[in-house]
């Protein structure tokens, strides 16, 4: 029963709820509500995820913050960005930051939804189609074909089959090792091979630049030294990001090492942090560089994810001209074929 009420809290509070309610959350702070005051306030006006704000707000009168008590509800990314912010001053922005993220996944994901409508209909239209031929058509054409010209043809189609086949079979075995990979990679390893994804990997870069500039702007723009920054990072969960990336600058440090051949070897650290690093400004300064930074790969973001949504449909179209064309060639050469065998 208890596995029941936790689930039904995730489905009221999905992303779409969280974009709104993280958006009305920054906008309630920024104009001076106090946190318990802006929780109650949203217990009103949304009414549908008003049992979830509850459990938030129990959490919090229970004495935990307010990063924690969302912890159920959100990513780890997210978890310790909202921790990072609130002990710094900066959770109001951040929350805007956020809900402003999720906004636009959302819309992203409802784009992507209406342009794979109709191509979605038109393959499975075709597949109806082949499941046609293959009953009625494909039969009668083999009944055609006699002595070499039927043999050829039957071998044709004995090859593209088992072409098909292997290629199923071998992308399902990458993808079964792949899955097992994934499950033993930690954080790190993740976000390197996520980045190094075809099509979408540029997407996972700026995400990455986003997210690790803004946290570690925060941390910097509070008079932080890089020393006290590992200090706190060190405390966070041994399989976030922040905690493996904060290990592997630890390590480079005490071996001595150039901290570029780590910026280098990461593809999800922004390349622009060197060129920040070596402008010999204040830690001020370079906090709101870096928070600068943010958002920029913020915005490039969102331009990728608007160019990647405007390749779905040809793409798809594409898979379907090809598949008509298909489907013609195995009509017509076999009659082709019969033809020039009476000839």
């Amino acid at each position: 029963m208890l596995r029941f009420r936790r689930h039904s809290h995730k489905v009221n509070f999905n992303q779409a709820a969280q974009a709104k309610w993280f958006l009305l959350m920054g906008d309630l702070l920024k104009v001076g509500f106090s946190l318990q005051r802006a929780l109650t306030f949203t217990t009103v006006v949304m009414k549908r995820q008003r049992s979830t704000v509850l459990m938030i707000n129990q959490r919090l009168m229970q004495g935990k913050s307010f990063a924690d008590s969302l912890q159920p509800f959100v990513g780890p990314d997210l978890y310790y960005q909202l921790l990072l912010a609130e002990k710094h001053g900066e959770l109001s922005h951040i929350l805007n930051e956020i809900g402003t993220l999720l906004v636009t996944k959302q819309r992203q994901r409802q784009k992507l939804h209406r342009l794979l409508q109709y191509p979605l209909l038109l393959l499975f239209l075709l597949g109806l189609l082949m499941v046609g031929l293959s009953i009625y058509v494909f039969p009668e054409l083999n009944s055609w074909q006699t002595g070499s010209v039927g043999a050829q043809w039957t071998r044709l189609k004995e090859i593209s089959v088992f072409s098909l086949s292997f290629g199923v079979l071998a992308g399902g075995g990458w993808a079964v090792r792949a899955g097992f990979r994934w499950q033993r990679f930690n954080a790190d390893q993740r976000a390197v091979w996520l980045c190094g994804l075809p099509v979408v990997g540029r997407c996972y870069r700026l995400y990455y630049g986003y997210y690790l500039s803004t946290t570690l702007a925060t941390l910097l723009e509070c008079g932080m030294s890089l020393k006290e920054i590992l200090a706190v990072i060190n405390q966070f969960a041994p399989r976030s990001l922040l905690r493996c990336l904060g290990q592997l600058l630890q390590d480079q440090l005490d071996s001595g090492s150039d901290v570029k051949a780590l910026v280098s070897s990461r593809p999800y650290l922004p390349n622009e942090l060197l060129i920040l690093a070596d402008k010999g400004t204040t830690v001020d300064q370079l906090g709101a560089d870096l928070m600068a930074l943010g958002k920029l790969h913020f915005q490039r973001l969102l331009v990728q994810l608007e160019e990647l949504l405007s390749f779905v449909q040809p793409v798809i179209f594409i898979v379907i001209a090809v598949v008509i064309v298909a489907l013609y060639l195995s009509i017509l050469l076999p009659i082709y074929q019969s033809i020039q065998g009476v000839y």
